[in-house]
């Protein structure tokens, strides 16, 4: 889908103007710090409407209203800091590296963002409740790993929506020789060979 400009980016969500508005101070904030610090891929920067922002919305379509969204190996703030821009969503921001929560810590500030929590740690070392209604990551891990890592995190009602490549496909069949999982498997609308993963009631083999 054709996202170049925070225009085609309004059209196709249906944002507010206001929304926009802090989605391009979250540009400038991520340029800066870019200069310093590898934050995203240079080339990323040059498409951020489609590959970082409407890639990252899309976790939005499989939400309700208010749910408590936990993202780990956040990064940048992909996908949960844009989901927290974008909705009234509770949104937990996790990852271990310094300066990336630094950069989270920043954004936060400067946007005002009074429904977004942001925890330095280690995914397996976290301490925090664990009623989250998602748990959500982009581009962190395999399937295995994600569901292994976060598990322990989640709820009998807990959702699981990971972001994919191409590799897909064998990562679900791995992952089945060792959980049983309910899958939907949805059609990225950023990318032919991206993958949404909605997963709900695992269980160990």
């Amino acid at each position: 889908m054709r996202c170049n400009t925070e225009q085609d980016f309004k059209k196709i969500t249906n944002v507010s103007r206001e929304t926009i508005q802090k989605l391009n101070k979250y540009v400038n904030l991520l340029i800066n710090w870019q200069k310093k610090f590898n934050l995203v891929s240079r080339n990323s920067l040059n498409n951020v409407w489609s590959r970082h922002f409407l890639d990252s919305f899309q976790v939005l379509n499989f939400t309700k209203k208010n749910n408590r969204i936990l993202d780990f190996g956040s990064g940048a703030g992909f996908p949960g800091l844009v989901c927290g821009i974008c909705s009234n969503n509770y949104i937990y921001l996790v990852d271990s590296n310094k300066k990336k929560i630094s950069f989270l810590n920043e954004v936060k500030k400067e946007l005002n963002l009074k429904n977004v929590f942001i925890y330095r740690s280690r995914l397996e070392n976290l301490k925090i409740e664990k009623n989250f209604d998602v748990i959500c990551a982009r581009a962190v891990s395999s399937l295995q790993n994600l569901i292994k890592y976060s598990i322990n995190l989640s709820h009998i009602k807990t959702k699981f929506i990971f972001l994919k490549g191409q590799n897909v496909e064998k990562e679900i069949y791995l992952t089945k020789k060792k959980w049983i999982f309910d899958l939907e498997c949805k059609q990225s609308i950023t990318s032919n060979m991206g993958k949404i993963l909605i997963i709900k009631n695992i269980k160990k083999k």
